[in-house]
């Protein structure tokens, strides 16, 4: 009540007199009568807790909002001590502060608003603010405190507080790269451990600092680390790749992002700027330029040993200087060439040149292939066709495969024959068992290599035992990683590339297959996958490559369509070679100029799958179909290993082949193709 008439007469703006007359008196009391009316719908409406005390303490008045807070009742309240509402050591100091407080006037809440701990009636304690107000009111000392429970509000800062060291731990646990914060006129605001791995400063040493201290003097004449934040400041983003230096003066090849930071749409507050050590990927990249270079020069030599006098041929040697990023396109032209040359120059002087250089492009060829092979599998493009069938025919394959390549190391490859029958994609399952067996004999120098299956728990294990040189126990997981070799440190290509286990990995993965390793460094290996035993047993056709009928080449008419005039060319010559009449074209807009001048249906469309303007060969074969109401047996060739390229061509649902295709290959596809139609 005591508040209430503190706030009526604040609102009235006047002292009421006893020594006015009883009308004046009776119309003052109204007026005051609805001012308590106002207040008090004032302070039952407030969202915050008020609470009035007197000198001593007590709880006069309380809100509403106070008693939701505290969760007392308002009778619980009133009469006694506020300090009812206080967790320790609030508590116990609050009647001592009002003495001081009324003998010395100093204050130190009353006028201040502050942090401090509230009660509830339950015992828990809660986070407020708390403001204190003084007044008064018949002469008497009124204290009146607004509160506000802010527990929300703190759980919420806290939670920042841990995201923010959460993240800043973060950021300082990636150690291979630099992560920093640069302020808008390019000097260093942060400074994380990768950061100081990479480039050798301390945080004290780079803070403060500018980021042109990263670059070589020739690229600060050129202004290079001006542009990088004027650009990320434009478009919000820069991405760059180039020489950098470390605290010693060395360098370092780096990819660098940087990313511009706004508030909003509002000003700049900086960028972040992330930097990775790409050295050995930028010496891989030159090592590469340099084979390929060697593969030119090797070529050109050959062409030359061949015919010196035909000048023409000169396009066949320019062709991988001028191919573009594309290594797929010159190497399958170098497939074709060399086997044109190995029919023409069987008893020519350079007959041994030609051989070295097959054997190197049969060692790229791996490489691209299996490359391939992985892309294709991330790319999520092999579809497991699953079915029953005997292992047996996995086992007499590898063993009709393998064995006489053993024999040739000194090595005793032994089988032991399966009826067992499994669920899974007999093609797939081979290629992992037959990696698997070439691994046992790539890395056995002496002994014996065991093929077999065990019986486990409604599966099949199949195991290859070999008495190679072995695998340390805490590397057995490095070897399923791309490109690693434990056993070849001078990466002799003959001991292959390292991507046979990596391959294994992702088809076991793809497959629901486990693989398992066990070995011992001396003594030898012992890998094996686990395979699903058919629940059905009923005989599956084996695993084996198709055969066609022979005999058709000099019957067939094949157009062929590259927009690469070094691979049409190459590729012509090599058809014409087996016995094929080739209606070739760079274009489909050539193809079907040339097909409108005969009535004859070719025997096979074999197309590029990348066309220029946009076009592709999916997209040929179609017209070409339609042109002679016919579906043709059709190939699509391919170089690109993007995903999306391959999910597109492999979308098309025509045979694929993809470069650089060996022409033994190329050529069985082909019969097959015709063999199948009955052409």
């Amino acid at each position: 009540v005591a508040l209430i008439q503190l706030f009526a007469l604040i609102a009235a703006g006047t002292a009421i007199g006893f020594s006015l007359g009883r009308r004046r008196v009776a119309g003052t009391e109204v007026r005051l009568r609805d001012s308590e009316a106002r207040t008090r719908a004032i302070l039952e409406g407030a969202a915050d807790g008020i609470v009035t005390i007197d000198e001593g303490g007590i709880i006069r008045s309380v809100n509403p909002a106070a008693k939701r807070i505290f969760g007392y009742d308002a009778a619980e309240m009133i009469g006694n001590n506020v300090a009812m509402l206080m967790p320790e050591p609030y508590r116990s100091g609050h009647d001592g502060y009002l003495r001081n407080y009324r003998s010395t006037g100093r204050a130190h809440i009353i006028g201040i608003g502050r942090e401090v701990e509230g009660q509830r009636k339950d015992g828990s304690t809660f986070s407020m603010d708390l403001s204190v107000g003084e007044s008064q009111v018949h002469g008497r000392r009124i204290f009146a405190g607004i509160v506000r429970d802010i527990t929300e509000r703190k759980q919420v800062e806290e939670r920042l507080r841990a995201s923010e060291a959460h993240f800043r731990a973060l950021i300082d646990g990636v150690r291979d790269y630099a992560i920093v914060m640069v302020s808008p006129d390019g000097r260093l605001q942060s400074w994380n451990l990768g950061a100081e791995r990479l480039y050798g400063w301390s945080e004290d040493e780079a803070l403060g600092t500018s980021v042109s201290r990263f670059y070589p003097l020739d690229a600060i004449a050129r202004g290079d680390h001006r542009l990088a934040l004027e650009t990320a400041r434009r478009d919000g983003r820069f991405e760059d790749e180039g020489w950098r230096l470390r605290r010693d003066g060395s360098r370092f090849w780096a990819h660098m992002i940087l990313t511009a930071i706004r508030d909003g749409d509002g000003p700049l507050r900086g960028f972040a700027r992330v930097s990775h050590d790409m050295t050995e990927h930028k010496r891989t990249e030159d090592d590469l330029k340099r084979a390929r270079d060697a593969a030119e020069a090797a070529r050109a030599i050959a062409e030359r040993a061949r015919k010196q006098a035909e000048r023409a041929n000169v396009a066949k040697t320019k062709f991988l200087a001028a191919a573009s990023h594309d290594l797929r396109q010159p190497v399958q032209a170098i497939f074709f060439f060399t086997s044109v040359l190995a029919h023409k120059l069987r008893t020519h002087p350079a007959q041994a040149v030609l051989a070295d250089l097959q054997s190197s492009l049969d060692g790229l060829n791996i490489l691209l292939d299996s490359l391939l092979d992985v892309s294709k599998l991330d790319a999520g493009l092999v579809a497991p066709k699953e079915t029953d069938f005997c292992v047996s025919a996995i086992l007499d394959r590898l063993a009709a495969d393998y064995t006489a390549l053993a024999a040739d190391k000194g090595l005793f490859l032994r089988m032991v024959p399966s009826s067992a029958m499994v669920r899974s994609d007999p093609a797939l399952l081979l290629r992992i068992v037959q990696n698997l067996v070439a691994n046992a004999v790539r890395y056995t120098n002496s002994g014996r290599i065991l093929l077999g299956c065990r019986r486990r728990d409604g599966r099949l294990r199949i195991e290859v035992w070999d008495t190679g040189i072995g695998i340390p126990h805490e590397r057995t997981r490095e070897i399923f990683e791309e490109f690693t070799q434990l056993g070849n440190p001078e990466r002799d290509r003959t001991q292959g590339l390292g991507l046979g286990l990596a391959i294994v990995d992702r088809l076991a993965k793809l497959l629901a297959h486990r693989v398992d390793v066990c070995s011992q460094p001396g003594r030898g290996s012992m890998f094996a996958v686990e395979v699903p035993r058919a629940a059905v047993y009923k005989m599956a056709a084996p695993p084996a490559v198709g055969r066609a009928r022979r005999g058709y080449e000099g019957m067939c008419t094949v157009v062929l369509i590259d927009d690469d005039p070094t691979v049409l060319r190459g590729l012509t010559l090599v058809l014409k070679g087996w016995g094929y009449d080739v209606l070739a074209a760079a274009s489909e807009e050539e193809a079907m100029v040339k097909l409108a001048g005969t009535r004859n249906r070719p025997s096979l469309i074999l197309a590029d799958y990348r066309l220029r303007e946009g076009h592709t060969g999916t997209e040929a074969v179609a017209h070409i179909r339609d042109h002679f109401h016919f579906d043709i047996p059709s190939i699509i060739i391919t170089g690109d290993t993007a995903p999306e390229r391959l999910r597109e061509a492999e979308a098309s649902g025509l045979a694929i082949l993809h470069k650089p295709i060996r022409p033994p290959v190329l050529r069985e596809a082909l019969r097959e193709s015709i063999g199948n139609t009955g052409t």
